[in-house]
């Protein structure tokens, strides 16, 4: 029996989950300070992928300490300090015409979004609002002019309602 590599186990769940009509987005906890379920988010995060028209397109969502995240951000933004999200699209940069259906990256560090959290929302909500974020970004939003950023806002609010209503209706019956 041929032992298979992590990077080949991920390519066939992609596969499957793509096969069947899934959203295709990896999930990678890579920090240890901060329990987080991150399963328990993945209804959710699939709602706000549907909801964006792009169940079709891969995503990898990487959780992170405040120690990557600062060193992301200083390697790709040039800023030497932790942020709570970064967006990396396939499409942009050097190779970016082979992205086929990758989408991009996002990375969220759970230390920046506890501390957000803290004062306004569950961690959860936190982690998912980042997402929403990010994706967004990976989707060409911007906010850097108002106008841009009350598109990119409206974006935001859809999305989330999206996701939390995906949760509370009730599962359909096979029809």
């Amino acid at each position: 029996m041929e032992a298979c590599s992590s990077v080949q186990v991920l390519k066939q769940a992609k596969r499957a989950r793509r096969a069947k009509g899934g959203v295709v987005l990896t999930i990678l906890n890579r920090q240890r300070k901060i329990a987080f379920d991150v399963e328990q988010l993945r209804p959710r995060l699939d709602a706000v992928m549907q909801a964006a028209r792009v169940s079709d397109r891969e995503v990898t969502l990487v959780l992170v300490s405040d120690a990557k995240i600062r060193r992301l951000n200083r390697t790709w933004r040039g800023i030497d300090a932790p942020t709570d999200c970064l967006s990396f699209p396939a499409l942009e940069g050097e190779g970016g015409e082979y992205a086929m259906d990758l989408l991009g990256d996002i990375v969220i560090s759970l230390e920046t979004a506890q501390r957000q959290s803290a004062s306004r929302r569950p961690l959860e909500d936190e982690v998912l609002t980042l997402f929403v974020h990010s994706l967004l970004h990976l989707l060409g939003y911007d906010h850097s002019e108002p106008a841009e950023r009350k598109r990119m806002q409206a974006r935001t609010r859809a999305l989330l309602k999206a996701a939390s209503t995906s949760l509370s209706r009730p599962p359909s019956s096979p029809g």
